[in-house]
């Protein structure tokens, strides 16, 4: 088949009694000016970096387990964990690490990112990737756009767990969180096709490359949602 079996980035409940760690953006700064609370985004670093909190530690969801005992030493210390959009579940499953770890006055800022902003708070951008015009290709025109470039580079930016779950043959995962540290991976002689999970990241992750070095790089609209994909096949 083409197309392997796509299994959606599903939403992850939070653990028990979770929705007493949701807090406002008003709380969150109190806990921020009161109780010097560390503010995490949960995003990949070339997210992190590009649009944030102010003073916001950059661990990526996926590198939480690994890196959070050399940047959040004290357990009992206030913790807030937010995403870069209000449906983002990644700051819901970071807490969910964080309570396993023992961390004991962990959050989520409910609304992630968005909600800050609408609030009036400032966010802060340490290193902005430049934005480019990126060409995208629609889901029912894959097959043949992959048929017709016989030299195209598959890049697929999700997760290791949804890659192995199912990918398009031929892609080769580099996830988002270690992208710019991949990056010599990817060939600048062939044209780069970009996947994500939704087409959400894929944007950003595009103008990444442009800014580079890479001359040919594409989107795929959509990214890998499975119903999208569905309509593709019918197209």
């Amino acid at each position: 088949m083409f197309l392997l079996s796509v299994i959606l980035s599903c939403s992850v409940t939070p653990p028990q009694k979770a929705e007493k760690a949701y807090i406002d953006p008003a709380k969150a700064i109190s806990l921020i000016k009161d109780k010097k609370a560390i503010i995490v985004d949960t995003m990949s670093y070339l997210e992190c970096m590009d649009h944030r909190i102010p003073g916001s530690l950059c661990i990526a969801l996926e590198e939480f387990d690994n890196n959070s005992p050399a940047l959040l030493k004290d357990k009992k210390h206030p913790v807030i964990f937010y995403c870069e959009s209000d449906e983002c579940t990644r700051a819901g499953q970071t807490f969910g690490k964080a309570g396993k770890l023992g961390y004991e006055n962990a959050y989520i800022l409910e609304g992630g990112l968005p909600a800050w902003k609408r609030a009036g708070n400032e966010v802060e951008s340490p290193d902005r990737i430049k934005r480019e015009p990126v060409v995208s290709i629609k889901p029912h025109k894959l097959k043949s756009f992959i048929h017709e470039k016989k030299n195209l580079f598959i890049l697929d930016i999700r997760t290791e767990t949804l890659y192995e779950a199912g990918h398009i043959d031929g892609a080769v995962n580099i996830p988002l969180y270690v992208l710019h540290k991949r990056l010599k991976e990817i060939p600048k002689d062939r044209p780069v096709l970009v996947i994500d999970e939704n087409g959400k990241r894929s944007f950003l992750a595009c103008c990444y490359l442009i800014n580079n070095g890479f001359k040919d790089v594409l989107r795929l609209y959509g990214g890998m949602k499975y119903e999208e994909l569905q309509k593709g096949k019918k197209g």
